[in-house]
């Protein structure tokens, strides 16, 4: 016995002092707090709730204020972050100067399309990132791609976003807009329907927020941080006027920062910048509830997966310590991402998953995730292991912006190693407790571009959906934007009757019918089969109010001349 307590200590003093190679002396060391300060961080959860941008910016001064008193070190983290740069738009093109990549590459060739059924085809061209977000209010789903040109001969690197406001059934490029250096990443934030903000970083290491309104089109931009190589981001959602974002992010000496931005700012004006103690890549990051920030990232010296959690919404004074994971010497991990429920930090519930492996081994990578619940440790939970010849690679997750919620949507691409037929990607769901059955999306004869993830999110029904790129003709590259989702949400008709039209779809206030025979009865249905209402219009034409209705998904029965067709329609 006194052998393998021996031997136990003496792993976990490995593991301890592989773990501590990461960390550096950046970061400030923060005294126990005051009671006073205990009040204003917890006027800080009220005010994000119910508060003004006004009083969120006020209770931050007041931390501070109260913080230099103690610790004038600690006061001082919390000052605007200045760059004195600029955005890199076509517009500011005189001033930051044209981009000279030292090499020009080639691509290898379109990429063969097959004949599809359900996957939608955005773009007919290359692609070399991808993201996705679905408006909490409007429901509308915006993808992101990016098409690095400059590296490839042009002046400008490429963004376009596209944008559904039907529940996904169809897509409109939205917005197309040139980048002066070339892309590297790029994560896609809303704002309740009033902006839609591009994180991206660059070869010239800014990491900058691009904006559109999402009614006007009017377009923003600003560099919010310098020397900034990699980036995880993610929102709080009180509303727009106090909606902020938060991040962490790597700088090119491997440091890991963090910073938020200012309330009442939409995504812009970031504050707070502050070095976590660590050096790491592969970052990430996500929001929770109440405050709850969560982190994760590859140890650059250890290679273990390490995570930290910010109580108080990436407050510089409120990092706890830097947990591992994983013992990088032993487990060779790849590309964590990283989810957590909207629950308090008390009863909190996040995940991380990552490929992982045996380190040192040619075995295939299987995913493996790891569950934090009740402010406890992660723990390992079982994701999905693949067979020889395969790895998985390039997971993605989404979180829907709802008090409470638990459902988790997850990516992940299966990648044929010996590239003898097509790589796949596939949905996998954690319902609050476990991952459910993985489902296949792209279409049998995609070969899904096994490079970069396929961008997961929801349709407005709660269900999840899928952008991704296919492969070039030599593949290399990512070609052609497709869409899936898991169900049609609207529009589709189990049966149809000939020259019946609904409309409009999404409908507001009113639905409207026109039959070329009269109408019998109409039910609706929501899409948990519960009717909701019914009504026996007698003609062709008939109007249904549908205000009552909360914003959804629902099923049109129809009963004409003894016969019945259902349709789904979204209720905005």
């Amino acid at each position: 016995m006194k052998n393998v307590i021996t031997f136990f200590m003496c792993s976990l003093c490995i593991i301890t002092g592989i773990a501590q190679t990461d960390l550096t002396g950046d970061a400030t060391v923060v005294p126990q707090r005051t009671p006073e300060l205990e009040a204003l961080y917890q006027q800080a959860k009220a005010l994000d709730e119910n508060g003004t941008a006004a009083e969120i910016n006020a209770n931050r001064l007041a931390i501070k204020n109260v913080w230099q008193d103690i610790d004038p070190n600690v006061a001082a983290l919390y000052k605007p972050i200045v760059t004195n740069r600029f955005p890199e738009t076509v517009e500011n093109l005189p001033i930051n100067g044209i981009f000279v990549p030292n090499k020009i590459l080639e691509r290898d060739g379109e990429g063969i399309i097959p004949e599809w059924g359900n996957d939608q085809l955005l773009r007919n061209d290359f692609i070399d990132a991808v993201d996705m977000d679905t408006d909490r209010v409007s429901d509308n789903i915006y993808i992101g791609v990016y098409e690095n040109i400059i590296e490839f001969g042009g002046t400008f690197d490429s963004i376009f976003v596209y944008r559904s406001q039907d529940g996904g059934l169809s897509f409109d490029e939205w917005k197309k807009v040139g980048v002066t250096a070339p892309m590297r990443k790029m994560q896609l934030i809303t704002y309740d329907n009033e902006y839609l903000v591009a994180y991206l970083v660059t070869e010239s290491k800014n990491l900058q927020a691009w904006r559109w309104n999402t009614t006007s089109g009017v377009f923003d931009a600003q560099v919010i941080a310098t020397d900034v190589v990699d980036f995880g981001v993610d929102t709080n959602y009180p509303g727009v006027g106090t909606q902020r974002s938060f991040a962490t992010y790597e700088k090119s000496d491997h440091a890991i920062y963090s910073a938020r931005s200012t309330a009442g700012n939409y995504g812009f004006d970031w504050a707070d910048e502050t070095a976590i103690g660590i050096v790491g890549e592969q970052v990430e990051f996500a929001y929770g509830y109440l405050g709850g920030c969560y982190t994760t990232f590859i140890g650059f010296i250890s290679r273990s997966i390490r995570a930290n959690v910010n109580s108080d919404y990436n407050d510089p004074a409120s990092w706890g310590s830097n947990e591992t994971l994983t013992d990088g010497g032993l487990i060779e991990s790849l590309n964590p991402t990283i989810r957590a429920a909207r629950k308090g930090l008390a009863s909190d519930e996040v995940l991380i998953i990552a490929s992982s492996r045996a380190d040192g081994s040619s075995d295939p990578f299987d995913g493996q995730a790891y569950r934090r619940e009740s402010g406890a440790a992660y723990a390992p939970l079982a994701y999905i292991t693949t067979s020889s010849g395969y790895n998985i690679m390039h997971i993605d997750s989404w979180m829907q912006k709802i008090n409470g919620s638990e459902i988790m949507e997850t990516s992940y691409v299966r990648d044929l190693i010996d590239n003898s037929d097509d790589d796949v990607n596939r949905s996998h769901r954690y319902d609050g407790s476990a991952f459910g059955p993985y489902e296949g999306v792209g279409d049998s004869g995609r070969d899904v571009f096994d490079g970069f993830p396929s961008a997961v999110a929801e349709t407005p029904d709660n269900n999840p959906c899928m952008a991704f790129a296919g492969t070039s003709a030599g593949g290399t590259f990512g070609f052609g934007l497709y869409f899936d989702a898991q169900n049609a949400t609207a529009g589709i008709a189990d049966n149809s009757f000939e020259d019946f039209k609904f409309y409009p779809n999404p409908a507001g206030e009113i639905l409207n019918l026109s039959a070329k025979s009269n109408i019998d009865n109409v039910s609706i249905y929501s899409i948990l089969g519960q009717k909701v209402l019914e009504n026996s219009p007698n003609q062709n034409d008939a109007t249904l109010n549908v205000a009552s209705l909360y914003q959804g998904v629902y099923v049109l029965k129809l009963a004409i001349n003894g016969q019945s067709a259902t349709y789904k329609f979204i209720k905005q």
